[in-house]
């Protein structure tokens, strides 16, 4: 399970085998990464620090873990 982020686009995704679990685009993309991150970057240019917290939290959310 991987969280891919696309900074031309702001689409994230969290991925499991390279199927899409979850998917957002601006400025939900946002939002979902600088509420586990903090707003270091408003969740527009995240490090991989940031996308590990959001892809834990996600895994929770959907049980995963």
């Amino acid at each position: 399970m991987c969280a891919d982020y696309c900074e031309e686009t702001g689409r994230l995704r969290i991925l499991q085998d390279e199927v899409a679990l979850r998917e957002w685009f601006p400025p939900n993309s946002w939002m979902a990464i600088a509420s586990v991150a903090g707003a270091r970057n408003w969740g527009t240019r995240p490090d991989l620090n940031e996308l590990r917290a959001l892809l834990v939290s996600q895994m929770s959310l959907m049980n995963i873990g």
